[in-house]
């Protein structure tokens, strides 16, 4: 037994010796290389729970086009999964990650408010690759969706629109309002609405009288300071708790000032919102408004919705574009294999892979092609398909107001703007739903601090 390790022992010993050999070769005259197993990779970086979980996503798409590229480019692509709890957790990993050598090679991203800030760090900290002269089919994009400095590439998008109850409305003799309606069409018919009797406060409800006028405030002057122990901002706090707490809403006794938030500021699925999201479906036969809505560009569901119910289906107009957004990539300047994950992202903008999106009649992943090329083959299907007429000029609508740039997938100018209305979007919700309203004494000084406050993380 001894010989025989001894034997061994030896023959380990020779080949470390040559693995030696061949690496000092390697390094030396560069004549001689392992083969690197992530030389015709790239990788997608995600998070667990979007894999794990049946929310609408841009995965069912990539789960053709993967397969796809693999065969046509000779390259791998696989997901790097990040296992995280949290979204904010998973965004701590992923930028680990990010600044690594040979890191991720494409960054996927829903563009929305929530996402701008992140966009703009990856950007000036050099993560986002420039790509406006790198992606060829740029040029079929939508105007609305172009940039003059491109480092984000939209894949697909998706527009929520309002779904208001025409049983409603045939009750009030109110006639069908275009789909160039106002905000102040919206708010008269609610107002008749709300005289018939006292209805339950919903989610709806909120957008209406917080979320919407929040946005609409002027917070930073013109020397770039931020006013918050204002009038106005006491004034848009009092007329909301006014509303709130009026006769015209039933505050569900069964949620607490905890829930609320839970509710409509975290907006996240927690036990709460999905007890908040039953009960906001058991009643909705009553309400104005539903409280979901539904994306404009799903053609089919849209059309079987207007068939089987008595819905009217049009723009949102209280958050503007708030509910519009997209679904792209970003290149991780740092990742491997750059130039096939440019490929990548340009070959998801041809027509083909664009028109699957839409393709056999139903959205894939709840996200419309961004490819304006293709929309006379999607229209041609829309016929095919006996679409309602009401459907299709609804969604032949955006897209007009898209290639006008009447109409972008994000709302904000800054991302300052948006961090800052999404900060006290979270503060100003207790002093609107406290159990005792805040004396103007108190309300001053509580603004005063938060003022002070954002003014801090304003000049950091």
């Amino acid at each position: 037994m001894y010989k025989n390790v001894k034997r061994l022992s030896f023959v380990m010993m020779i080949f470390l010796i040559i693995i030696g050999i061949y690496i000092n070769l390697n390094k030396n005259t560069g004549m001689i290389n392992f083969q690197d197993d992530t030389e015709n990779e790239i990788t997608i970086i995600v998070w667990n729970k979007v894999l794990e979980t049946e929310i609408p996503s841009f995965i069912s798409i990539l789960d053709y086009y993967i397969p796809k590229f693999k065969e046509e480019n000779n390259v791998e692509v696989r997901y790097e999964i990040v296992y995280a709890n949290t979204y904010e957790d998973f965004i701590k990993k992923r930028n680990f990650k990010l600044y690594q050598k040979n890191g991720p090679t494409l960054i996927p991203i829903v563009r929305n408010g929530i996402n701008e800030k992140i966009l703009e760090r990856y950007v000036k900290s050099g993560v986002a690759l420039e790509l406006t002269d790198k992606i060829s089919y740029l040029s079929k994009i939508y105007d609305g969706l172009k940039e003059e400095k491109v480092y984000y590439v939209p894949i697909g998008m998706s527009y929520t629109a309002m779904v208001l109850n025409k049983n409603l409305l045939d009750k009030f003799v109110i006639e069908e309002p275009n789909f160039d309606w106002t905000k102040e069409d919206y708010l008269n018919i609610k107002e008749k609405w709300l005289s018939l009797e006292p209805r339950h406060f919903t989610k709806r409800d909120y957008i209406d009288i917080v979320k919407g006028p929040l946005y609409e405030l002027k917070l930073i002057d013109d020397n770039n300071k931020i006013k918050l122990n204002t009038l106005e901002v006491k004034n848009f706090i009092k007329n909301a708790r006014s509303k709130i707490f009026s006769d015209s809403y039933i505050l569900s006794k069964d949620f607490s000032y905890k829930d609320y938030y839970k509710i409509f500021v975290e907006g996240i699925v927690t036990p709460e919102w999905e007890k908040a999201m039953r009960f906001y479906k058991s009643i909705e036969r009553e309400c104005l408004v539903s409280t979901l809505g539904v994306n404009i560009f799903e053609t089919q569901q849209i059309s079987e919705k207007i068939d089987r119910e008595n819905v009217l289906i049009l723009p949102e107009v209280i958050e503007g574009n708030n509910n519009f957004y997209t679904w792209g990539f970003i290149v991780n300047k740092h990742g491997k294999n750059v130039e096939k994950g440019i490929e990548f992202v340009n070959g998801l903008l041809n027509d083909d892979i664009q028109f699957l999106m839409y393709n056999a009649g139903a959205l894939t992943g709840n996200f419309y092609p961004v490819n304006k090329d293709i929309q006379n083959k999607i229209e041609k299907l829309d016929i095919k398909y006996s679409y309602n007429e009401k459907a299709i000029k609804l969604k032949m609508y955006i897209l007009d107001m898209l290639r006008k740039c009447n109409i972008k997938p994000y709302s904000f100018d800054t991302v300052i703007h948006q961090e800052l209305y999404d900060m006290l979007h979270r503060d100003l919700f207790k002093f609107i739903f406290a159990d005792k309203p805040y004396t103007d004494e108190k309300l001053s000084r509580e603004l005063q601090k938060l003022e002070h406050k954002y003014n801090m993380w304003l000049n950091e």
